[in-house]
């Protein structure tokens, strides 16, 4: 990318008041007297351009009777362009945890809704008569009963998951630089 200029005041040539300079701009570029005399106070005139363009710039400034410099401008594009992308991960990011949170909140729902169901289904069902009876015996098949987990276990697994990504979601809006992707 090449080096972007801009043109700088420096001082009237001695031949010249700022009042004519100002008239003279503002007739010659067809612009206002308010800018060109905010020219004057050191506020750019012309956008930042390449050398050759400046220094034409330069000249004309030269001929309506003021001195001007080139300024070098640093690139600050590629910076921002860098910047918005790391935005844009750490808005996705965010975005990704909150749609877990989500799920978990609705699968937490889901299981406190299904756990009550679960007591009360063995009492009021009325099985038929077929269903009582055992077909086959424990004891002759050589088969372990399964242990149930309990279902508190299950949600405070679940709420330490949660609370787990709440933190890392704070840390990570709080301090984003320990969360860069490079």
């Amino acid at each position: 990318m090449s080096q972007k200029y801009r043109v700088a005041f420096v001082e009237l040539d001695n031949t010249t008041t700022a009042e004519e300079v100002v008239t003279n701009l503002s007739t010659k570029l067809k612009i206002s007297p308010q800018k060109a005399a905010s020219f004057l106070a050191n506020k750019p005139l012309f956008a930042a351009a390449d050398k050759t363009k400046c220094l034409k710039q330069v000249k004309l400034l030269a001929s309506l009777g003021v001195q001007a410099k080139l300024v070098a401008i640093e690139e600050s594009a590629p910076q921002t362009s860098i910047q918005q992308q790391k935005d844009e991960r750490v808005f996705e990011a965010l975005d990704y945890i909150t749609s877990s949170l989500i799920r978990i909140e609705e699968r937490l729902e889901e299981l406190e809704q299904r756990l009550p169901e679960q007591a009360h289904e063995p009492q009021e069902q009325d099985s038929p008569q077929w269903q009582e009876e055992e077909l086959f015996n424990e004891l002759e098949l050589d088969i372990e009963p399964s242990e149930k987990v309990p279902a508190r276990k299950v949600q405070y697994a679940l709420g330490a998951v949660l609370v787990l990504l709440l933190i890392v979601l704070a840390l990570a809006i709080m301090y984003p630089h320990w969360f860069s992707l490079n």
